[in-house]
C-alpha cells in the first residue's frame, strides 16, 4: 500500500519545469542587461585595482582618472585597506520667463577593499597620487610571519 501511495505523489509532481526555468533565465537576462545599462549610464562601476606582491612589499593601484586628492580617502582597518572615493555635483537650472528654478545634487562614493593576510603597519604605508594613479605601497613585517611545513 505505501508504494501505490509514493506512486501517486511521484504522479502528481512529474511536471515539465522546463517552462519556469526558460522564464527565471529571461529574467536574469533581462536584469543584468538593465543593470549594465544602468551601470553605464549613472558611471556606478567601481574603480579598478591592481595588488602586486614584491619580496619586501605589497604594491597597490588603483585607477581613479577625474578623481582629484581630496576626492580619495585611504583608511586601515587591521589588515584591510578600504579605498574610497566621493564624488559630489550640482546642478542648478532657471529659467525667469516660466519663473522655474531647479536644482539638483549627486552625491556618489565608491569603495574598494583589499585585505591582506597580515596587519598593515599603518605608519610605514606610504601612499602617492599622480595622473589618476593611485599608488599604495605596505612593508611586509616577514618576522611575524609564519609558515607551516606539510608532510
Amino acid at each position: 500500500m505505501d508504494s501505490e501511495k509514493k506512486d501517486t505523489q511521484q504522479e502528481k509532481f512529474d511536471v515539465d519545469l522546463s517552462p519556469i526555468r526558460d522564464f527565471a533565465r529571461e529574467m536574469d537576462s533581462f536584469f543584468n542587461h538593465s543593470f549594465n545599462q544602468v551601470n553605464s549610464i549613472f558611471n556606478l562601476r567601481s574603480f579598478r585595482v591592481n595588488v602586486e606582491e614584491t619580496d619586501s612589499d605589497v604594491i597597490i593601484r588603483a585607477e581613479l582618472p577625474g578623481y582629484k586628492r581630496d576626492q580619495i580617502q585611504i583608511e586601515v582597518l587591521g589588515n584591510v585597506l578600504r579605498i574610497a572615493v566621493e564624488e559630489r555635483s550640482t546642478f542648478e537650472e532657471r529659467d525667469d520667463l516660466q519663473k522655474r528654478y531647479a536644482r539638483r545634487k549627486s552625491h556618489q562614493q565608491k569603495v574598494r577593499s583589499i585585505t591582506l593576510p597580515f596587519e598593515i603597519p599603518e605608519s610605514e604605508t606610504k601612499a602617492s597620487f599622480e595622473d589618476g594613479l593611485l599608488r599604495v605601497v605596505i612593508p611586509k613585517d616577514n618576522s611575524k610571519r609564519k609558515y607551516i611545513d606539510i608532510e
